[in-house]
């Protein structure tokens, strides 16, 4: 059974380890990754089911590559070549740091406030870094825009 909850889910034990959980890859490539030295891919706008710890794998390194891909577009290939430029600093802090940015990958990749708290525990980030607001807002308009089109 593929988990899409309506509930609140307040611990990773009311989310069994082979629950299903779905992954949406909101990029335009196929990702793929490794879990157990096993291939998994999620094609390209498209949705798939996998056991809750495969699941939080594949989201932590999906958004991994959301982050670094969004980052490294906001500067010129120079920009990014010089190792003295700030980009290099703000890549590596969200790799390693619970973000808005990450959360909102994370959001994007699970879809459910609940479960992306479960992914960010399941991972042993050094920290919150940045301000909250910005993914709470990101959130509340991502459900209102879903509450428009259920009604």
């Amino acid at each position: 059974m593929v988990i899409k909850p309506r509930g609140i889910i307040k611990t990773m034990q009311e989310l069994k380890e082979f629950d299903s959980v779905a992954v949406f890859n909101p990029t335009s490539e196929d990702f793929t990754h490794r879990y157990n030295g096993e291939p998994y891919t999620i094609p390209a706008k498209s949705e798939k089911a996998f056991s809750r710890d495969v699941a939080f794998h594949l989201a932590h390194h999906l958004s991994k590559k959301m982050i670094e891909a969004e980052l490294r577009s906001s500067v010129t290939k120079r920009q990014f070549e010089d190792i003295k430029n700030p980009v290099h600093t703000q890549i590596s802090q969200a790799l390693v740091y619970d973000t808005p940015k990450r959360r909102i990958a994370l959001y994007k990749i699970l879809r459910h406030i609940d479960i992306v708290v479960l992914a960010v525990m399941a991972y042993p980030y050094k920290g919150f870094v940045g301000e909250m607001s910005e993914y709470e807002d990101f959130v509340k308009k991502a459900e209102e825009k879903k509450a428009e089109v259920i009604a």
